[in-house]
């Protein structure tokens, strides 16, 4: 009897303790919970303060800064040296070629133009531009990349504008353009330096204004432009004519004969 009492006493105790371990086990799941609802909820909250805190401490280095830049100022030899940076900088940007990126920049854009140019300008059409569709007359350009020659004629009558004709003046300034750059890579080992302002580039190109084989009189249109105009003009020697134009800070002296 002893016996029975004593296992159902401790069959007593196992339950109570089994009790006790599940009470404990969903007290400490309960309390994980509850806690981790309290992280998702003040997650927000320490964003903000993430993030003003970040703000502040950019305030400060910029503050930090400033500061420097205050104390610098006042000292005379800081000044000078950073007016020697600069100046330094500029002059390897405009006094150098090697060494000058901007140089370097400026000389590639230039080549791949006239590269380019020696590439299409044979397919270029221009002439009178004067819409008639007729009359005598063309204007030679030498040295210029033509097809299988060194020369470009314009010798159309349309009118100019988008897929027709280049007028002849406007051949005229891209027919400079490339000569100017053409001959200043060729005869000058490289255009000069940036800062370079006193450099003159001599160049030289011709023009040869023909007549038709019939012989008539030069139209309007090629006769216009043979003539200096537009600019200060001279007569010479041998039915010479001297025209000088300004364009974009350069002087321009056309001789025509």
């Amino acid at each position: 009897m002893k016996k029975h009492i004593l296992s159902l006493a401790l069959g007593s105790l196992l339950v109570s303790a089994l009790s006790a371990e599940d009470d404990g086990f969903y007290t400490s799941v309960g309390y994980q919970i509850g806690e981790a609802a309290q992280m998702v909820t003040n997650t927000k909250g320490i964003q903000e303060l993430s993030d003003r805190y970040e703000s502040l401490n950019n305030l400060l280095t910029r503050y930090s800064t400033l500061n420097t830049l205050i104390k610098l100022s006042a000292d005379p030899s800081a000044v000078s040296g950073a007016i020697n940076n600069l100046n330094a900088g500029a002059t390897g940007l405009l006094k150098e070629k090697t060494n000058s990126p901007a140089y370097q920049a400026v000389s590639l854009a230039l080549n791949a133009a006239v590269g380019l140019w020696n590439t299409i300008g044979y397919a270029v059409m221009c002439g009178n531009g004067n819409g008639t569709e007729g009359g005598p007359g063309s204007v030679v350009f030498s040295n210029e990349p033509g097809q299988k020659s060194t020369q470009i004629t314009c010798n159309r009558y349309e009118a100019t504008g988008p897929g027709k004709s280049m007028s002849i003046d406007e051949f005229k300034k891209l027919n400079e353009a490339y000569q100017i750059i053409q001959q200043a890579l060729k005869n000058q080992h490289g255009f000069p330096e940036l800062g370079g302002n006193s450099t003159k580039v001599t160049v030289e190109y011709e023009y040869e204004c023909k007549q038709n084989n019939n012989g008539n009189n030069i139209n309007d249109g090629v006769n216009q432009f043979c003539r200096a105009k537009n600019g200060s003009s001279s007569s010479g020697s041998n039915d010479t004519s001297t025209q000088t134009t300004t364009q974009d800070g350069v002087t321009i002296t056309t001789t025509y004969s």
